[in-house]
């Protein structure tokens, strides 16, 4: 019988394993850090072997920077993590499919790598801009001014710096960089064949993100950049003395272009001219300009269709089909239920996207039953724009929401409102849009519910000595590996992640002889923690026939036990693959 490993799959021996199914003489052994031996690369050979493809020294065309090896490295390095379930948080947590996760999202996204491999039609994230701070996301290969001095060769051989080393410099360009690519390496696995995925970024990292794009999901899977205009005429002023930056870009890229899934429809823009007539501010504005009506039109016309040719009159409906020779979008900015409203809180969140603009990303490449992820998820904008467009065309997206419980200030309108993290924000957000789409869509039926799961460390309890070291007293505690803070709930859920199921499907508990038995999703896996179970308890299982079982180490008072277990199962459910942990 089997242990689950309840860590994430190393995925640089996974390439290897691709790798020798090509070139296995380039395979060979090398000692990992742990000492043990595994599979390694000997790229002399390989080099040898594609010697007519690969460039041999000289320069080549590449974009890289300080710490790009190290958060590849990173992207493809295991961990021992879990996702530990919080009923009392979620809602609807029996029935949801939707799921609302709290922590770091590399090692989210590493957790959910054989979970959600291939089944993500679409992904949205609107990442830190890059400033000019220091960010949240402080990653392994994340390095301090010192280190990254050395490496980038900006001090001398005494460690004197050569020159000023501001936070203006490249250190803060690469730290982004790193904490973007080993993210998007990773999510890109999650997508399906079908799938897009689109990012917000304004001016500061627009070119390294194209860049890193590329480099990921290929420059033939480049479909748009999209130009989102982020206020009306003033727009967000910048530093710069005698410009105005009224907009941000969104980058979107498939994941396969010859399978992409786009309604080609015009999702674009807003006809401003109803708007004008509507809106005394706007209108106002343009009259102080000293724009009369028709400059006022020749102005909004430009603004809505800076790209199109003259000939055809703003009036029209543009017809995306027609005019697909246009090399990008221009989405003006949507109306859409404000967050500080919703949650009655007297600010609005800097940066928050429209809910508008979210419903035509999500219309223009998700359909009905799709899996939406957000990484960076905020306030849950992308989470709301779902249960919306749900209740409109009777769909039944869900969503997948992945945010740090990154702190509110002290001193924000958030935080006196009684919202401690960001994540606390994001819960409250979906809960009361889930409540006013049912209120203004009476009748329609949609999933406004999430499981809520948050980031920690394994279950399994850590061992690190050698033979030598144990004492008496540390082999009594070892009887029992599970650490004994854990729940039912906690195991089940580590055993779903680790064996591949996802974790929004339905799941019943019962007793048998005093024993919780958990059956997952109608017998894809049936789980029972309990210490010593019966043979009775075990017969009834395997009767059940389930794909998989699992049990707990503990469960049985020895190794015939364990033997008497696997016979069991021989006769009764030989197809049941059965592990324990």
């Amino acid at each position: 019988m089997d242990k689950l490993k309840m860590q994430t799959p190393d995925l640089a021996q996974t390439n290897i394993e691709k790798l020798a199914a090509l070139f296995p003489a380039c395979i060979t052994e090398a000692r990992g850090e742990d000492g043990r031996l595994k599979k390694a690369v000997n790229f002399d050979l390989l080099r040898q072997m594609l010697s007519d493809e690969v460039l041999e020294g000289g320069e080549a065309y590449e974009f890289t920077w300080v710490g790009k090896k190290a958060a590849f490295a990173e992207a493809n390095k295991s961990i021992c993590k879990t996702l530990r379930p919080c009923p009392a948080e979620s809602t609807d947590w029996d029935s949801t499919e939707n799921l609302y996760i709290e922590g770091d999202n590399l090692e989210v996204l590493k957790l959910l790598q054989e979970s959600y491999l291939g089944k993500v039609k679409m992904i949205y994230i609107d990442p830190p801009y890059n400033t000019g701070s220091d960010f949240i996301y402080q990653d392994d290969f994340a390095m301090s001014r010192r280190e990254y001095s050395e490496e980038s060769g900006h001090v001398d051989s005494n460690g004197d710096r050569m020159f000023r080393n501001t936070d203006s410099n490249g250190r803060f360009h690469s730290d982004w960089c790193s904490m973007m690519y080993s993210r998007l390496l990773l999510a890109r696995n999650l997508l399906s064949d079908d799938g897009s995925i689109f990012i917000s970024i304004d001016f500061n990292e627009m070119a390294s993100l194209r860049k890193i794009m590329d480099e990921v999901f290929g420059p033939k899977n480049f479909q748009r950049e999209i130009i989102w205009r982020i206020g009306w005429l003033s727009g967000y002023k910048t530093t710069a003395p005698n410009f105005i930056r009224n907009h941000d870009t969104i980058l979107f890229y498939s994941k396969n272009s010859a399978e992409l899934d786009f309604i080609k429809k015009y999702i674009e823009n807003q006809d401003f001219k109803p708007l004008v007539k509507k809106d005394k501010a706007l209108t106002a504005k343009l009259s102080s300009l000293g724009l009369d009506a028709k400059g006022q039109k020749e102005l909004l016309h430009f603004i809505n269709h800076e790209n199109r040719p003259e000939r055809y009159p703003m009036e029209d409906t543009w017809n995306a089909n027609e005019y697909d020779d246009l090399n990008s979008i221009a989405i003006v900015s949507f109306s859409g239920e404000k967050i500080s409203k919703l949650l009655e809180i007297g600010q609005d969140f800097k940066g928050q996207k429209s809910l508008g603009l979210m419903l035509r990303l999500l219309e223009s490449v998700t359909r009905p039953g799709d899996i939406i992820l957000d990484f960076f998820s905020g306030t849950a904008t992308t989470a709301h724009a779902v249960m919306e467009l749900n209740a409109k065309d009777g769909g039944n997206r869900k969503f997948i929401m992945v945010q740090l419980p990154e702190p509110c200030g002290e001193n924000s309108e958030a935080y006196k409102s009684g919202y401690q993290t960001i994540c606390e924000i994001g819960k409250e957000r979906i809960r009361r849009a889930a409540d006013k789409i049912a209120a203004d869509n009476p009748g329609c039926k949609f999933d406004g519910g999430f499981r809520v799961f948050k980031l920690d460390d394994t279950n399994m309890t850590d061992v690190y000595y050698s033979a030598g070291e144990y004492t008496q007293a540390m082999l009594d505690q070892m009887v029992d590996n599970i650490k004994p803070d854990r729940t039912d709930l906690d195991l089940l859920f580590s055993c779903l992640l680790d064996w591949g199921l996802p974790i929004s499907m339905p799941y019943t508990s019962e007793q048998l002889e005093g024993c919780t038995v958990h059956t997952y999703n109608g017998g894809d896996l049936i789980a029972c923690f309990k210490e010593n179970i019966p043979d009775t308890v075990i017969k009834e299982i395997a009767k059940r026939q389930p794909l998989r079982a699992v049990f707990r180490d503990s469960s049985f008072a020895n190794s015939p036990a364990k033997i008497n277990v696997g016979e069991i199962f021989k006769m009764l459910a030989p197809h049941t693959r059965v592990k324990v942990i």
